[in-house]
């Protein structure tokens, strides 16, 4: 029984000495193993296409602000937001005291320079016949004349005035548009330069759209793309004009886009704006064998003596494919399955645990 004993703890050293040396010996050969086991593809060139949408509206470069052009008290101002607009539309009319004083004013100027004309015109024919009748001169004439001019002048001036003033005292369209604000109320006292009512001009439409993050970074001016309206089932189709980014949002970034030709909008439309992003026939691996560590993306490139760690800047990514701006080769071999596992395979020998 001792014996048997003996035996058995001599032979644990050996046992030992066997399983690690089985295991040396599959360290020893695992990159090859592995490295016959990888899975790759080649570096190829293709062409990447990335669409990108964002919630949009239709609005005009800028609005136009109906003003109260001088004081008064608001009348007959009915429209409501939402509500379109024709050039030339009579909205409103301003009214009372104010108004009324104004235009007594302007009245009695204007009656003023009537009769004055009229008693120049007199004075001017009883000259013109003494002169005829040699018992006057010409200066005085020419006086009389000089006269009736300046009468003249002032009726046109009071004419002026007072047509003036009834223009001021209507608020009118200037272009066809939508209410996008009321701003006084029918009745109201305004003052001179009060705002009254917001008119979004359907001229010159734009759709607006704010994207975000990634989808940010893809969008640039010359890019095209299609508008679907929530009222409508047809696109309209679109081109960037301008993009802005945010200065209180980071990551935010405004674009203007404007219809190709033959396209239209309607003002105040919401709806859905896909952009189409793609580049030129770029070298592109598949997105399974993009690594990212360390806060950097890396490949396993494979060859007759194993894999290779290679970093690189991946580009657009579409349907399994991500283009890459550098750091591979057209025909190169990257590892495209498992990729991760064999990149962190090794992982134990750089790991270093803390004290």
């Amino acid at each position: 029984m001792t014996t048997n004993l003996s035996n058995r703890s001599e032979m644990k050293p050996v046992r030992l000495l066997v399983i690690a040396a089985i295991v040396s010996a599959w360290y020893t050969a695992g990159p090859s193993v592995f490295a016959q086991d990888a899975v790759t593809m080649p570096a190829v060139q293709k062409r990447i296409q990335v669409k990108v949408s964002a919630p949009a509206h239709v609005q005009a470069v800028s609005n136009a602000v109906l003003s109260a052009p001088t004081t008064g008290i608001v009348t007959g101002l009915r429209v409501t937001p939402g509500e379109t607009l024709r050039a030339g539309q009579t909205i409103a009319h301003l009214s009372g005291p104010s108004v009324m004083s104004e235009k007594n004013r302007l009245a009695a100027d204007l009656k003023t320079a009537q009769i004055r004309v009229s008693a120049a015109i007199q004075v001017a024919a009883i000259e013109q016949q003494k002169f005829d009748d040699q018992l006057s001169t010409r200066d005085a004439v020419a006086r009389v004349r000089a006269d009736l001019d300046a009468a003249r002048q002032q009726l046109v001036a009071a004419q002026s005035a007072a047509q003036g003033y009834a223009g001021l005292t209507t608020i009118t369209v200037s272009e066809p548009g939508t209410v996008t604000t009321v701003s006084a109320a029918d009745g109201q006292y305004v003052s001179a330069g009060q705002a009254l009512v917001t008119v979004s001009s359907s001229r010159d439409l734009h759709v607006v759209a704010d994207f975000y993050g990634s989808d940010a970074a893809l969008v640039t001016v010359g890019m095209k793309g299609a508008f679907l309206s929530e009222r409508g089932d047809v696109p309209t189709y679109l081109v960037v004009k301008r993009t802005s980014w945010s200065v209180t949002t980071p990551g935010q970034l405004e674009v203007w886009l404007s219809p190709v030709e033959g396209g239209s909008l309607e003002s105040g439309s919401v709806g859905t704006i896909s952009l189409s992003a793609s580049n030129n026939r770029q070298l592109a691996v598949p997105s399974t064998a993009l690594v990212l560590d360390g806060g950097e993306w890396w490949v396993l490139v494979h060859d007759k003596t194993g894999n290779h760690r290679r970093r690189v800047a991946p580009g657009l990514a579409d349907r399994g494919w991500t283009s890459v701006r550098n750091g591979l080769s057209a025909g190169e071999l990257v590892v495209t399955q498992d990729a991760y596992l064999f990149f962190h395979r090794d992982f134990s020998t750089r790991y270093q645990q803390a004290d």
